[in-house]
């Protein structure tokens, strides 16, 4: 998170109050794994620890780049940024308003889905 803030992302201090508030855990993956996946496919360090822990702790991942969507495919299961945002309005952690504004700064910050998809988020959204 220290580089997010460091660079100035918006969701960073987002993350940081829900690691507060327990929504989110942090947990540092098996060297080991992380290490094979990333020697074997030529992806981000830090992809290769969200699908390691995925793996580990047989979690969801929440992926978006499409080629480490793919690699994950393999091992884990994945979900989007956005489904973050659908859960935490299904379990009354935040707001409609929250999820849309959420929603909102997550396509601002360079997130891209189809026209499709984006309907389909809006619409659950506005369902609650």
């Amino acid at each position: 998170m220290e580089v997010g803030k460091a660079k100035g992302f918006s969701d960073t201090v987002i993350t940081e109050n829900l690691v507060k508030k327990g929504v989110i855990l942090m947990k540092k993956p098996s060297d080991n794994l992380v290490r094979l996946i990333s020697t074997r496919i030529d992806i981000h360090a830090g992809e290769a620890e969200v699908i390691s822990l995925s793996k580990e702790l047989n979690t969801i991942a929440i992926i978006d780049d499409p080629v480490t969507r793919s690699i994950a495919e393999l091992d884990v299961k994945k979900e989007g940024s956005y489904a973050v945002i659908l859960r935490m309005l299904w379990k009354g952690d935040i707001r409609k308003d929250e999820a849309r504004e959420a929603f909102r700064k997550l396509v601002e910050s360079g997130w891209r889905c189809d026209v499709e998809l984006y309907d389909t988020i809006l619409n659950e959204i506005e369902r609650f």
